[in-house]
Formats: C-alpha cells, sequence, structure tokens
C-alpha cells in the first residue's frame, strides 16, 4: 500500500482511479492488511523539508554556461582538426608535420596579404582600374621570372638540406615583414619587400611539393596527400588573414598587422627544423627505387640533334621546358594551364561585367556572390582530392576540362549572372581538383633529381596561363556577357578535344614500347 493510500502492486503504474473507496464503505482486503498509519506496517516516513529555490544568479549563471560550452566546442573542434591532420598513417609517416608546416606558412602569406591590403598596391581610381590591374598581373609574374630558370634549378642541387631552405624562405620574409613594416609609407622600400617576399614564398611552394613524396603514407595517394595539405593552407590563410584583420580593425594600424606577420613567419621557421630527417636523406633502398623512373621526354634533344643551327634559342627554350617531363606530365600540364587560363578569364571578365551592369549594393552582392564561388570551388575541389583514390590523375585532368566546358558553355547559352557564378563555381572546382592531380603526375614521373625545378617550371606556365586568360578578358567588351563565356567555352572544347585524342595516341604509344619484340624472321 502506498503513501496515498493505494494499492502498490510493484508494476510501476499507479492505480485506476475507478477502485477508489468512497467514506464509509468497508474495504474486502482489510484483512489483509496490518495496522498502522495508512494501513501499512511500514514506519512513518520524515515529513520532507520545504524546498529552496536557489537565488538567481542572473547573467553570472549564462556566461559560465556559455564559457564552459565554447570551450567545449573548441576541444572537439581541435580534436576533429588534429585527428584529421593524423589519419591514415600521416603521423607516422611525417605527413602531419608537413602539413601544420604549411598550415603556418599559408597562414601568415595571407597575413601579409591583408596587412599590404592599405598600400598603395590596392587603392586607385575606377578611372585607371584597367591600367591598375595590368600592372598588377605583370607584378605577379615577377618572381616566376626568379623561380623557374633560378631557384628552381638551384634546389635541385639541395637534396640534403631541404629543411634548412624552407626554414630560410620562412625567415626571409620575417625579415621583409619587419622592413616592410618600418617603411610602410616608402613605396620604394615596401614595392621590392613584397616582390622579394613573394619570391621566397614561391620558392618555399616548389620545395614543399618537392618534399611531400617522401612523407606520404602507404595509405594515400598522392592525390589524397595534396588534398589534405591544400584544404588545411587553405583553412589557415582565412584564419589567418581573419586575425590579421581583426587586429588591424582594431588597432588602425597596418605596420601592426605586419609585425604579427613577422612572428608567424619566424614560427614557421622554427618549425620547419623539427620537420622529419627523411626529408633531408632518404635511406639506400628507397633512394634506389624512386631513381629507377620513367625517361625524360625525348623529343626536344632529336629537334636539337636534327636541326642543330636552325631555331637554336626555340629548341632550347622547347629543351628546358620539357627537361624531365614524361609525356603524361607534358598532356596534364596542358590541361591543367587551360582551367588555369580559365580561372584566370573568368574572376576578370565577371568582376568587370558585374561593374558594368551593377550598381550599389547589387553590384557588392553580386561581387561577393563571385568571390564565394571562387572561394567554395576551391575548398570543394581540395575536399573531392582528399578523399579521391583514383589511380589515373591524367583522367581527372581531362573530365575536368570536359566539365569546365560544359559549365562554360550552359552559361554562354544561358546567359545570367546567377548560371555564370555557378559556371566559376564549377570551373574553380574543376581547377582544384586538377592542379592536385597535375602534382601527383609531377611527384610519381619526374625523378627526384629534377622534382624541384619541374615544379617551378609547372608552377610559372600555370601563372603565365591565368595572365594571359585575366589580360584577353580585360581586352574584351565587359557588357558582353554571352561572348566573353563563348570564348571561354570554345577555347575548353578545342583543349579538352585534343587532350582526349593525344591520351589515345600516348596509350597506344606505351602498349607498342611494353610488348614484346618480335624478332625478324
Amino acid at each position: 500500500m502506498s503513501d496515498n493510500g493505494w494499492d502498490d502492486s510493484g508494476d510501476g503504474f499507479s492505480p485506476p482511479t475507478y477502485h477508489r473507496l468512497h467514506p464509509g464503505q468497508a474495504d474486502p482486503d482489510e484483512h489483509a492488511r496490518p495496522a498502522g498509519r495508512f494501513g501499512t506496517d511500514r514506519p512513518d516516513r520524515e515529513p520532507r523539508p520545504p524546498s529552496v529555490r536557489p537565488e538567481p544568479t542572473g547573467d553570472v549563471t549564462v556566461t559560465r554556461a556559455v564559457v564552459a560550452r565554447s570551450r567545449y566546442l573548441s576541444k572537439l573542434l581541435a580534436h576533429k582538426v588534429i585527428s584529421a591532420s593524423q589519419a591514415d598513417g600521416a603521423r607516422e609517416s611525417g605527413l602531419t608535420a608537413m602539413i601544420w608546416n604549411q598550415v603556418m606558412s599559408y597562414g601568415a602569406d595571407a597575413m601579409i596579404t591583408v596587412a599590404l591590403a592599405g598600400t598603395v598596391f590596392f587603392s586607385a581610381p575606377s578611372e585607371a582600374q584597367r591600367g591598375n590591374v595590368l600592372l598588377y598581373l605583370l607584378m605577379t609574374m615577377a618572381p616566376f621570372a626568379v623561380v623557374a630558370p633560378v631557384i628552381g634549378p638551384a634546389l635541385d642541387r639541395v637534396q640534403h638540406g631541404r629543411r634548412i631552405v624552407m626554414a630560410a624562405t620562412a625567415l626571409g620574409r620575417a625579415v621583409l615583414a619587419v622592413v616592410m613594416a618600418m617603411n610602410f609609407t616608402d613605396l620604394y622600400v615596401l614595392f621590392p619587400a613584397a616582390l622579394g617576399s613573394l619570391v621566397l614564398s614561391k620558392a618555399y611552394a616548389v620545395i614543399r611539393a618537392a618534399a611531400t613524396p617522401r612523407l606520404v603514407p602507404t595509405d594515400l595517394t598522392l592525390v589524397e596527400a595534396n588534398g589534405r595539405l591544400s584544404i588545411f593552407g587553405l583553412a589557415a590563410a582565412l584564419v589567418g588573414g581573419g586575425l590579421v584583420g581583426v587586429a588591424i580593425k582594431t588597432t588602425g594600424s597596418y605596420p601592426f598587422g605586419l609585425w604579427i606577420t613577422a612572428v608567424a613567419f619566424a614560427a614557421t621557421a622554427f618549425y620547419a627544423f623539427r620537420l622529419p630527417r627523411i626529408i633531408d636523406t632518404l635511406p639506400a633502398d628507397v633512394a634506389a627505387k624512386q631513381n629507377r623512373t620513367i625517361p625524360p621526354l625525348p623529343s626536344p634533344p632529336q629537334v636539337i640533334e636534327s636541326r642543330p643551327g636552325k631555331h637554336t634559342f626555340t629548341t632550347r627554350l622547347l629543351g628546358w621546358a620539357g627537361r624531365g617531363f614524361t609525356p603524361p606530365v607534358v598532356l596534364a600540364l596542358q590541361g591543367e594551364s587551360t582551367l588555369r587560363w580559365l580561372s584566370g578569364f573568368l574572376t576578370l571578365f565577371l568582376a568587370f561585367h558585374i561593374e558594368a551592369i551593377s550598381h550599389g549594393w547589387h553590384a557588392v552582392a553580386s561581387l561577393g556572390a563571385m568571390g564565394v564561388a571562387t572561394g567554395a570551388g576551391n575548398f570543394i575541389g581540395t575536399g573531392i582530392g582528399t578523399r579521391l583514390k583514383l589511380g589515373r590523375p591524367d583522367l581527372i585532368i581531362l573530365v575536368c576540362n570536359a566539365v569546365a566546358a560544359v559549365a562554360c558553355l550552359a552559361a554562354a547559352l544561358l546567359f545570367s549572372l546567377p548560371v555564370a557564378i555557378g559556371a566559376t563555381l564549377v570551373s574553380a572546382i574543376s581547377n582544384a581538383l586538377a592542379k592536385l592531380s597535375l602534382d601527383a603526375l609531377v611527384q610519381r614521373d619526374v625523378p627526384e633529381s629534377l622534382r624541384s625545378s619541374a615544379f617551378g617550371r609547372s608552377e610559372t606556365f600555370l601563372q603565365l596561363s591565368w595572365v594571359l586568360g585575366a589580360t584577353v578578358a580585360i581586352l574584351l567588351p565587359a557588357k558582353n556577357g554571352p561572348l566573353g563565356f563563348g570564348v571561354a567555352a570554345g577555347l575548353t572544347i578545342v583543349v579538352a578535344t585534343f587532350m582526349a585524342l593525344r591520351e589515345r595516341a600516348v596509350r597506344a604509344d606505351r602498349r607498342v614500347r611494353t610488348s614484346p619484340q618480335t624478332s625478324p624472321r
């Protein structure tokens, strides 16, 4: 019998209400219950003390809850990010250390870009925009004039001191950031220092790409490893640029942002020395295995020997450009160069088109949507690359060209601003994924003794393609959207068709080379 006078059968449910006894009615089971309070033999319970509600603490409790929840979410996010960097054997192989070194380098590069945003590089009246854009394009090509012919071959000779070179590039950028912070208003100092920082940044990218194959675990492909490096680098660029932007907005001082950047570059240099030693020295068995690679493209030497007195400069240039590149690498470089041309073309053409047809908040929203599409495309393409298990990077580049061609053709036929921004998103995804595939091909097929210069030349060709695409976009009429996307679709379709035919020819030639030779009768 429970305290309230109802039968307690022990089944966990309350008794039905229709068994209530009316006053004066005898209970038929009264003899079965012992006497006592409420007819039970259990001791009387002590009365419970009156409940006292806690005094309200107001905002203190809410603040503590928010802080505790924020700490929990921060720890959870940090745990997931660290786990992602160490997954699939990356920690054991040393790839995790390279990932975090690239995170710091990319973040610091974004910091220096944001810190220079208030200089004369990015402030100009609207009537001088096209001329300033051309000047900016020429400035972006300046570092590659040093990286490709000078730094790349020099890095080929550095096979046992890559950690020192990576640290030196970071220290050099730290020193240049200090110089720019101390001479922020002097253009004659700021301009050469900015170019020097760009050169060292490209040198770091070349040496990092050349050293990555030594750290790829067995559970990852080169495309996946490059994708993981890129996705962490892009996230670090967003975070680093945002932090410096907040610091500059708070203090109102752009030089202060450069001082923070210098500290970030110094930390990058310190952790470059802590990279795995295998970057500098390969085991003997691994070095012997990597030296047995596919021979380089033989066509430029044959041309030089067949016509030694004709087109000497051209043949030397072709020989330099194709040094160490196999036919699949050459074909992949052509495909990715087309996508990089498309990236530069769409970026400038769509920006000037929006400026020509839109005004006020509509123009701002359209430009913001274009920027979001480009950034999201890079993230999505890189994210796809981190999970891609395909062993044919050249086929990925061919498919990316075909997809970008279809997107541009659809935008030309059904032109509107949303459709154009959608085509930009698809092109950005294709460009990011094709770039990862090209890096994987260079890392796989080019001998390690030529890998640094190969990356320097490939980056030079890609940047030149971007500049050419942007230049063509500036020369076209900005208001004619279908014309611009028609030009982009036509070039991309031609290159995709050429790549498909050339791919068949390369595969047929490979089958002929690998087939057993029959002796003549």
